[in-house]
């Protein structure tokens, strides 16, 4: 039997819900409710609130407006399977949003995240036997004042901006990057041990990122592991994050990791590697093709402060241009002939969250991830991690079949939105064809090493 496919993108969202996550509207009840009375359900303002991103939305106020007078109310109650007969005002969200325990918000991103793992929606991205997981963060909910003493802040050329970080724990499987687990960045993270305030004062921009994000990553990490006790992972993260606290906790918490290394990050471990390729035993090999020269070196348990490490070092030279470029990587993972560029891969696949996550979520989606949503930091972490979930839902849909090709009938995410709006707001949805089964299929193209 052919496959069809909806023109309705309403439908294709609620469609793409249910096929992946049939119980979500059951996860969305088990929230502990922190109302003893109230007349909107929790499955309406969380899924409310998913519509409201997917419509190009920015604040609690659109759907006051946008949705008024519309048929947004009669599609939604088909969504939700429960009768809605009013929009509510915008200050109930945050009311509400502000009072849902952290735990409770986490808890419903992880029986996502659980279902989608266990149906094996991902398992063709593994390699070698395990998850690529990226570590990293990211600024969002920028402001031009102190909000309050929880936001961040950074003075550049004499213009001070307040923010809020989160270091996020995203899964790279499909051509997509989906968010785990995240971590909010506090102020006291700038802080090593015993410093001064003088002596945090006084450190560079760089020097504060790393500290945060390796103190944010402490916390996360045993988390992650609590959370997920058997999921095969590794972790892959940039330049700031090959310390030995991190590598210890790595190993503690059994997670294999491929952490970007600079030459002047840890120079004696460099010095010792580069003494140990140049000998006639050393690991290297040679690739020459028509546009390019690859040198690539490679050692295994090498001593990093009682710790031994393994490290890989990438010449590329363009016969064209002449250019070098140059990549280095630490890892607990042994190194071998065999699986030396499918590590390298992996540690390729970092990229996935500046593309495939954080810039979409900033700029070609739409969703505009800086735009302050709330002032309330308990409010915000509710709808970040809504955001991540319709971020989820939006990538599937990219990224399977669900529609039929995606980039040729719409051409981008942006025009995906803008055709939702008007099909949840002028047409009715087939609540029928939501629930017929089909396969959904990914493109695998891209996940080739």
């Amino acid at each position: 039997m052919k496959k069809e496919f909806s023109k309705n993108t309403t439908e294709v969202f609620a469609k793409t819900i249910f096929h992946y996550v049939p119980e979500l509207l059951k996860y969305i009840d088990e929230i502990s409710e922190p109302r003893k009375r109230h007349d909107y359900s929790m499955r309406y303002l969380i899924m409310s609130e998913m519509l409201m991103f997917l419509s190009e939305g920015k604040s609690q106020r659109f759907t006051e407006t946008a949705f008024e007078n519309t048929k947004y109310l009669e599609n939604m109650s088909k969504i939700i399977q429960e009768k809605v007969e009013s929009i509510p005002d915008a200050e109930i969200y945050t009311n509400v949003f502000s009072r849902i325990e952290k735990e409770e918000i986490e808890k419903l991103q992880y029986k996502i995240n659980y279902q989608m793992i266990r149906n094996k929606t991902y398992e063709d991205s593994k390699i070698l036997g395990k998850y690529n997981l990226v570590l990293d963060a990211t600024r969002f909910q920028k402001a031009h004042y102190e909000i309050s003493k929880e936001w961040l802040k950074e003075t550049k050329e004499g213009k001070t901006t307040w923010y809020l970080s989160m270091l996020e724990l995203k899964l790279v499987a499909n051509n997509m990057a989906i968010s785990i687990m995240n971590e909010m960045i506090k102020n006291e993270d700038k802080k090593k041990e015993n410093e001064t305030e003088e002596e945090i004062k006084n450190k560079s921009i760089e020097e504060l990122k790393q500290d945060c994000e390796l103190n944010a990553s402490k916390r996360m990490l045993p988390r992650f592991r609590r959370t997920y006790p058997r999921l095969p992972v590794r972790i892959i993260g940039d330049s700031l994050y090959p310390s030995i606290g991190l590598i210890e906790l790595c190993e503690k918490e059994n997670i294999e990791y491929i952490f970007v290394l600079k030459d002047k990050r840890i120079p004696t471990l460099l010095s010792e590697f580069l003494t140990l390729v140049s000998m006639s035993e050393g690991n290297r090999e040679i690739i020459e093709t028509k546009e390019k020269i690859v040198l690539t070196l490679w050692e295994n348990n090498i001593d990093y402060k009682g710790k031994k490490v393994n490290v890989i070092r990438q010449i590329i030279k363009n016969k064209k241009t002449e250019q070098y470029g140059k990549w280095m990587w630490i890892t607990n993972r042994e190194i071998t002939r065999k699986n030396l560029y499918k590590i390298i891969y992996c540690a390729r696949v970092r990229d996935y969250i500046e593309n495939q996550g954080f810039r979409e979520q900033k700029i070609t989606s739409g969703i505009e991830l800086e735009h302050i949503y709330s002032k309330d930091v308990k409010a915000i972490k509710v709808i970040y991690t809504i955001i991540q979930i319709t971020h989820l839902i939006m990538q599937i849909i990219e990224h399977s079949d669900i529609c039929g090709e995606f980039n040729k009938k719409y051409g981008s995410v942006k025009v995906f939105r803008r055709k939702f709006y008007a099909h949840l707001t002028e047409t009715n949805i087939n609540i029928e064809l939501i629930q017929i089964k089909i396969q959904i299929r990914f493109d695998k193209s891209l996940m080739i090493y």
